[in-house]
């Protein structure tokens, strides 16, 4: 199957790669020219009309046809056996409730995080253990990067124009890591999320960077407390508009908590539980002004959520709140399933390591699941 895209003619490699520097279609990385003959690859591979329409990403509102995914997995430096994951990743973004348009735009440093789970995960080698979140897997990285350029390219969130983000973090370059499923007591993200245990899924999820919890040595419970501290921090977005977060849990203290007897469920219900802050801390935070009788309060018990769209709009606060109680231990999330539990990362030293990744707030970015779909049969 032929490319149909405009044809540009390089000199040579380092032509190319300069071309692409010229033309805006790098984050700051050089990319992989994507030659006619790489694309028709991926697209024979993959057996789909190259016009095929997939979507349009905002906030530019690119039309995303196969080829131009094509051509952004190539520049990322994919193989062609990752297509079907970036697809998965893409269909998940444009989902109505990811509010796509709000995570390339917003001020939050923001940015889609691709969890990958099931068979595929170990059959393409995607790194689920020692440095995750870091470098040195070809899958990871090209599929995280993939992603973002088509985020870039297609979608127009390039920083200082329509991506807004006061600092960003380096999730923005590629931001993918996979659940270790070996080391997992639980059963796996996809099939808590509602599929089978022998599909592969990616689940995208708009977070910031992960946050470095030192969870162990010491009894389960005393592991969740500490994550839920780390989740209940006076800067984050979610202790002040709701939403989802991330805990991704090491392989040494989720066999802690599997011997304590927790399940995901009652992990999910013990942080919903416990990461609370009280109101009178809140009082000192960055809204502090808006529990002061200001008529134009921002307080978001206060807040016109009406003009949110259907489903956007949260219950940000919980109606039993007693505003003059300083005592009363606020709620981060309004339900235990917006807590997503993944298992990932090394076994570490006798301490044991977790991550928390906050996530935007109520307005976007909510987790979405999709499942991994093959090639087109010839």
């Amino acid at each position: 199957m032929r490319p149909v895209a405009e044809r540009i003619v390089a000199a040579d490699v380092d032509d190319a790669v300069e071309e692409a520097y010229r033309r805006g279609w790098t984050d700051g990385l050089p990319v992989v020219p994507p030659t006619e003959a790489k694309v028709a690859r991926f697209l024979d591979y993959l057996g789909r009309d190259p016009q095929e329409r997939l979507g349009v990403v905002p906030p530019k509102n690119g039309v995303a046809t196969v080829e131009k995914v094509l051509i952004n997995c190539v520049m990322a430096g994919c193989l062609p056996e990752y297509v079907p994951v970036v697809l998965a990743g893409l269909r998940a973004m444009l989902r109505p409730a990811f509010n796509l348009n709000g995570v390339q735009a917003t001020t939050h440093c923001v940015s889609p995080l691709a969890i990958v789970s099931g068979p595929l995960a170990q059959e393409l080698g995607f790194n689920s253990g020692d440095g995750c979140f870091g470098g040195g897997s070809r899958a990871n990285a090209t599929v995280g990067r993939a992603l973002r350029l088509i985020l870039w390219n297609i979608g127009g969130g390039r920083p200082g124009e329509i991506d807004k983000a006061t600092f960003g973090h380096p999730g923005k370059y590629a931001y993918c890591i996979a659940e270790n499923q070996k080391d997992n007591p639980w059963e796996p993200i996809h099939v808590a999320r509602g599929l089978k245990a022998d599909e592969s899924a990616v689940t995208m999820f708009g977070c910031e960077a992960p946050h470095s919890v030192m969870a162990g040595p010491g009894p389960a419970a005393a592991a969740l407390d500490t994550i839920g501290d780390c989740i209940a921090t006076l800067g984050s977005n979610n202790t002040h508009l709701a939403g989802e977060t991330l805990v991704c849990i090491g392989p040494r203290i989720a066999s802690v908590l599997a011997r304590g007897g927790f399940t995901r469920q009652t992990i999910q219900q013990y942080l919903f539980e416990n990461a609370r802050k009280p109101l009178g801390v809140l009082k000192r935070g960055p809204r502090a002004s808006d529990v002061e009788g200001n008529p134009d309060s921002l307080w978001p018990k206060r807040r016109n959520t009406d003009a949110l769209e259907p489903e956007m709009r949260r219950r940000l606060w919980p109606k039993w709140l007693a505003e003059q109680d300083n005592a009363a231990m606020i709620p981060i999330f309004e339900r235990p399933d917006e807590i997503h539990i993944v298992v990932a990362g090394g076994w570490g030293a006798t301490a044991g390591f977790c991550m928390v990744c906050p996530g935007w707030g109520h307005m976007g970015g909510l987790a979405q699941t999709e499942r991994v779909e093959g090639p087109t049969p010839k």
